[in-house]
């Protein structure tokens, strides 16, 4: 039996947080083509887990491919969602706007991670 510490606290903070940042319509995310997340943030990898979608796409296994795969991987009518850091969120918007996606929803979700819930869709 291990002793309750701080870290263990604050870790088990965090995962409480990432499912907060799951919204309350989770119908949603059932219809979503595609979750995108960063497994290396416990936050990330909760949200995921939780979001029931078919397809998911890790930033942090998937790097170096993720804009093919997810041009590639979303199928007709349905929408985009992650949870993920500031700099991917970024980097991947301006791709895919610049494909025919726009932003439906963008939410602060852990402030000190950095961290945005978004959602997209096709235009």
């Amino acid at each position: 039996m291990t002793a309750l510490t701080r870290r263990t606290l604050l870790k088990g903070s965090a995962i409480a947080s990432a499912a907060a940042a799951v919204p309350a319509g989770a119908a949603a995310l059932r219809q979503a083509g595609l979750v995108v997340f960063d497994s290396r943030l416990p936050e990330s990898l909760a949200f995921a887990r939780t979001a029931g979608a078919v397809r998911t796409l890790d930033l942090a296994a998937e790097h170096y491919a993720h804009f093919a795969t997810i041009r590639s991987g979303v199928p007709q009518g349905k929408s985009l969602e992650g949870l993920t850091r500031w700099s991917d969120w970024v980097s991947l918007r301006s791709e895919l706007e610049s494909h025919g996606w726009r932003v439906t929803a963008e939410q602060v979700a852990a402030p000190r991670q950095r961290l945005l819930r978004w959602s997209m869709a096709r235009r």
